[in-house]
């Protein structure tokens, strides 16, 4: 990490989020024109009809079924570094995790348009909703499709509430920033207080919101890998050759997070430049990053391997010929095949050597290439199978056509508008894990522990009392140990990050959000299960030769989902009810603005005749500052 004070990390980061200049609207102007493009070219198909696309008999999917599962891939790494490496206490994730996750955001917002996109006749969208209708008419939820609808919108709810919760400690520092300099009547000023719902870095709010991040985390790490799993049986739950394979789910989770890393490089190299954050995104970060594709990139080696090798050693003549026509067949698809050799696997070799990965240009080049590669990838797996199956005179080729490669385009610009937008207006950095990461690396510290038979009272309620202000949390740490020795018992503490060493001197136990998230889980498998096989009883399907509501598999998914949901809205509640967020806008008296940027406070409750004492005792600590609240 970065040698910069707790001050600097501050001014960096929201410094890059002051009023854009002319050049920011000028390529905003040039996105939102390809934007508009992308719509007028959407709208022109609806009103023209699909034929102005290139799918055709036999090929019904082409690229838009492949470009939706590219962008639910470039979804991944967001959930991956916030997620998975904040469980395994990576270091690197701090500076990259905030800007992955909003690219998760805006490429399932982008993946999304394109089933619709697909679809043709839009008002077919809400045949797939399980609501109650007088016809009859409900999903069938042993159907793949209807399995991705369900697992995406999850993915993305999850996704959004993970993102809103990281973002809460630096949108308040944003809104104390914006207002200090602005005032509060600015609506930048106006609209950060609105969405840091009253967030003031008090103790209390850290304890339950470090206890509810890590539950956010556990329950979308095995999203991660359900997501795209799920994609994938929409092709392996098929008899057709190329696509009915065991290998797909870990081949598109691979995959998803390849090119996922892959984006989170051509994003952050540039941005990194332009908003001035060389001292907080580095190249070790880079670096670290290119390590991890570099696993991704044996992996994907490997499944490359083995795909053909399946075909051979299955003996099945028609995998047998498919996996040779789309080698070596005279096609576009089998250039596109030897591209994502190249793109995919041997060009990120590269990665093995210290100074490809040490490198910017290098390192953006080859991340380009990656994404090329993918979605060549997806390409060839989309419409090849379809157009190359069982019977040769049902063979046909898909071409895609103008109207196609321009809704591609306008994809393309409609996320990096989104991402654009991100980038000037909220915190780029997560700050507060920024800060805590300085704190720790910032020397050893003495332990701390409590005090027995110490109950710290709730201070709701207080009107008066005394403020003290640390300029170091070790300062804020000894004076809490000291203020509670003394006999105070009723107390908070208001720190940019959360010290754990505070929690522990005042006593504060496990948060009890833990239980709220068991209780939603449960009930959301509850229901998930209870869902699908309430409406498989409505509809009285005979599949196989079996009654749908008696087989529990094609249910697992809809359960699983419903699980990681339920958990996670049942999570985000409880730490707003119990961490007091979103209660009130309005700030304590006498809250200084500095304690979400690089002061440590303690408000010590006490009646009128006790504050000329405790502000004397305050001051005897080394408080920079205090101040009584009559």
């Amino acid at each position: 990490m970065s040698d910069l004070s707790y001050k600097e990390v501050n001014d960096t980061i929201l410094g890059a989020m002051q009023p854009a200049r002319t050049r920011y609207y000028m390529v905003m102007l040039m996105l939102g024109m390809l934007v508009t493009m992308f719509f007028g070219l959407w709208i022109y198909q609806v009103r023209t009809g699909m034929g102005v696309a290139g799918i055709s008999s036999p090929v019904g999917w082409g690229v838009y079924i492949a470009t939706f599962v590219f962008w639910v891939g470039i979804a991944h790494s967001g959930t991956l570094i916030s997620a998975i490496l904040h469980l395994v206490r990576a270091r690197w994730r701090t500076a990259v995790a905030r800007s992955a996750e909003a690219m998760t955001i805006f490429a399932v917002m982008t993946a999304g348009l394109f089933p619709l996109i697909h679809l043709g006749r839009l008002g077919v969208f809400y045949y797939i909703l399980p609501y109650p209708t007088q016809r009859q008419v409900y999903p069938n939820f042993t159907s793949p499709l209807l399995w991705d609808v369900v697992a995406i919108s999850t993915y993305f709810t999850v996704s959004l509430i993970f993102w809103y919760v990281g973002l809460l400690p630096d949108l308040a520092s944003a809104r104390d920033r914006w207002s200090g300099h602005y005032g509060p009547d600015h609506p930048r000023s106006k609209f950060y207080r609105a969405v840091a719902m009253g967030w003031t870095g008090a103790g209390n709010q850290w304890r339950h919101h470090g206890r509810s991040y890590l539950f956010f985390a556990a329950l979308a790490t095995p999203l991660v890998v359900s997501v795209h799993s799920v994609v994938s049986w929409d092709f392996a739950m098929s008899i057709l050759p190329g696509w009915h394979t065991t290998m797909f789910p870990p081949y598109f989770v691979a995959g998803a997070i390849h090119s996922g890393l892959a984006m989170v490089l051509v994003l952050l190299i540039p941005m990194r430049k332009l908003l001035g954050l060389e001292d907080l995104i580095t190249v070790w970060h880079f670096e670290c990053v290119a390590k991890t594709i570099l696993v991704t990139t044996c992996i994907m080696g490997y499944s490359y391997m083995i795909e053909p090798f399946t075909s051979w050693y299955s003996a099945d003549i028609f995998e047998r010929q498919f996996a040779w026509w789309r080698t070596f067949g005279e096609t576009w698809l089998t250039k596109g095949y030897w591209a994502m050799w190249l793109f995919n696997v041997l060009i990120p070799l590269l990665f093995f050597f210290k100074k490809v990965r040490t490198n910017i240009w290098s390192l953006m080049i080859i991340a380009i290439g990656v994404n090329i590669g993918m979605w060549l990838e997806r390409g060839v797996i989309v419409p090849a199978s379809t157009s190359h199956d069982f019977m040769p005179h049902a063979w046909g080729p898909y071409i895609p056509r103008p109207i196609e490669w321009g809704i591609l385009l306008g994809s393309f610009a409609w996320f990096t508008f989104w991402f654009f937008g991100f980038a000037k207006y909220l915190p780029t950095i997560a700050g507060s894990e920024v800060k805590e990461e300085e704190y720790h690396l910032g020397g050893s510290h003495s332990p701390t522990h409590g005090k027995p038979g110490f109950v710290l009272k709730d201070i709701r309620g207080a009107k008066t009392g005394v403020w003290g202000v640390f300029t170091t949390p070790q300062g804020l740490t000894h004076a809490v140990e000291r203020i509670r020795d003394e006999g105070y018992d009723r107390m908070e503490t208001y720190t940019p990050f959360r010290l754990k060493a505070v929690e522990e001197l005042l006593g504060r136990g496990r948060s009890p959000v833990r239980y709220w998230t068991l209780v939603g889980a449960i009930s959301g498998a509850v229901g998930g299960f209870a869902l699908a096989i309430g409406l498989a009883a409505v509809n009285d399907l005979i599949v196989g030769g079996r009654i749908t509501q008696r087989i529990i598999v094609p249910y697992c998914v809809i359960g699983f989902e419903g699980t990681i949901l339920m958990g996670t809205l049942f999570n985000f509640a409880a730490m707003l009810y119990y961490g007091r967020v979103g209660y009130t806008r309005t700030l304590p008296p006498g809250y200084s603005h500095r304690l979400t940027e690089d002061r440590f406070g303690v408000f010590v409750a006490c009646d009128p005749s006790q504050s000329r004492a405790a502000k004397e005792f305050l001051e005897s600590l080394n408080a920079e500052t205090t101040h009584v609240i009559a």
